[in-house]
């Protein structure tokens, strides 16, 4: 599996909690990775972070908290990537590609995770706390793409096919149902059939989102 490095997460006028949550969230990834989400405690999830029980709780109130906000982290991880390449000018298909691939990437190593991703959302349905949790990620995750879709294509909003609103929930549909197909997923040849599902989502996204340029855009 490849490892997957939680980014600093900033706190104004707190680094002193944002090294613990830091920490924590570093655990968290390291641990559900390696051990699995059911059988990492949140003791030695603590542990492992160098902070007490208490302080975790204090910053988590579950392990299924825990669970979001270490993949609400990986996920603006992979967003300030791009945000910088963004602003490097690296724009056009390619780079929203790339950006794709960099997800699908991540929920792939996240690959032992996604029956506990998939049992939250259900719980998430009958607990108010975790409902919140996950709205609030869920909130961020898309404007954080919609930010992304415009950057990727801000010379060619008028081309895209459907509206960056739009093309952002179309996107999160698509990985939220590979995300139970991981789950489910239990031989090689399951893995192989949701690669080809995504590289066939990945190829219809990069033939139909634009519209072809106009004869008066296309280089003589």
């Amino acid at each position: 599996m490849v490892s997957i490095r939680i980014p600093q997460i900033q706190f104004e006028g707190a680094s002193r909690r944002a090294r613990s949550v830091q920490r924590i969230l570093s655990a968290a990834a390291s641990m559900f990775g390696d051990q699995g989400f059911e059988k990492a405690s949140m003791l030695e999830v603590a542990r492992a972070a160098g902070v007490s029980k208490g302080l975790l709780h204090y910053h988590f109130r579950s392990k299924e908290h825990l669970l979001i906000e270490t993949q609400r982290a990986i996920f603006k991880q992979i967003h300030h990537r791009f945000d910088e390449r963004f602003r490097r000018g690296d724009q056009g298909m390619s780079t929203a590609l790339d950006a794709l691939d960099a997800l699908w990437e991540a929920m792939v190593d996240l690959k032992p995770w996604a029956p506990f991703m998939v049992e939250t959302m259900s719980l998430a349905t009958q607990q108010n706390p975790i409902r919140e949790h996950l709205e609030n990620f869920y909130s961020e995750a898309e404007q954080l793409l919609e930010k992304s879709i415009r950057q990727a294509f801000a010379e060619d909003l008028d081309r895209l096919t459907v509206q960056p609103r739009r093309l952002t929930k179309l996107i999160r549909t698509c990985f939220m149902g590979l995300l139970v197909e991981l789950a489910q997923a239990h031989t090689a040849e399951d893995l192989s059939h949701i690669e080809d599902a995504y590289q066939d989502f990945r190829k219809l996204f990069a033939d139909v989102i634009l519209t072809p340029p106009s004869p008066t855009e296309v280089p003589s």
